[in-house]
């Protein structure tokens, strides 16, 4: 009897969230995923296993799906933020906290209501509540927010410089890629980090609370596609 995991996920159309969607559609582990977005969803690949189902919830402003009537998550389920914008895209500071620690906390209350159990968020290496840095603050701050939010489970993935082909372009992102790829312990590659939300979504840990760096994320991805190679999948 195959058994399906129900998972929601926001941020899709982002760099990690989009690695994330084709790496949970891409798995022999059965989903029942639904995915919470402003934008309709563009080449998305065809289930690998015939059980898993994909649900889209297109919203016009994704600030009203916290008071949404209708359920975002399963009782029991998996919820995952992949949720995060730029100040330049933002409009601002104010905006980007608007959307980066206000929206992505309201939705994950949302979620513990709804039932959800086991919490994966995509924050990023150095995130501290106490940071003098404006971005690594926010991130901080909404880790301690969702760490008292009562989830069965929290796993808290923090990445380094983020690499691989965004949706949209950043100019300046766009010339730092090289230097960090170069350098290499201060990158993480984001389709490593779309495999291991996959393979975390389909063997949730144990612990209360997990917090995974870059080797973990590595560790979980291959483990991913190991799962992939033994069910005989591409």
């Amino acid at each position: 009897m195959t058994t399906t995991t129900a998972v929601t996920l926001a941020g899709a159309t982002g760099l990690t969230g989009g690695f994330s969607l084709k790496s949970i559609l891409t798995s022999p582990h059965a989903f029942d995923l639904t995915v919470l977005t402003r934008r309709s969803l563009s080449d998305t690949p065809t289930p690998i296993n015939p059980s898993t189902k994909l649900t889209t919830r297109l919203y016009n402003d994704l600030f009203t799906a916290p008071t949404d009537e209708h359920s975002i998550a399963q009782p029991g389920g998996i919820y995952i933020s992949c949720l995060g914008t730029t100040r330049a895209k933002a409009g601002g500071t104010a905006q980007q906290e608007k959307i980066d620690l206000d929206l992505n906390r309201d939705l994950a209350a949302r979620a513990k209501k709804d039932g959800a159990d086991t919490m994966i968020l995509v924050s990023s290496g150095g995130a501290s509540a106490t940071s003098r840095s404006f971005y690594l603050r926010i991130k901080g701050q909404l880790e301690e927010d969702v760490k008292v939010m009562g989830f069965g489970h929290v796993v808290i993935l923090r990445p380094g410089f983020l690499l691989g082909e965004r949706p949209e372009k950043r100019f300046f992102e766009g010339l730092a890629q090289p230097v960090f790829r170069f350098l290499g312990k201060f990158s993480s590659e984001a389709t490593n980090v779309g495999a291991a939300i996959a393979y975390l979504a389909a063997n949730p840990p144990s612990e209360k609370l997990s917090v995974l760096y870059d080797a973990e994320i590595v560790s979980c991805a291959k483990q991913y596609h190991e799962a992939k190679a033994q069910s005989g999948s591409k």
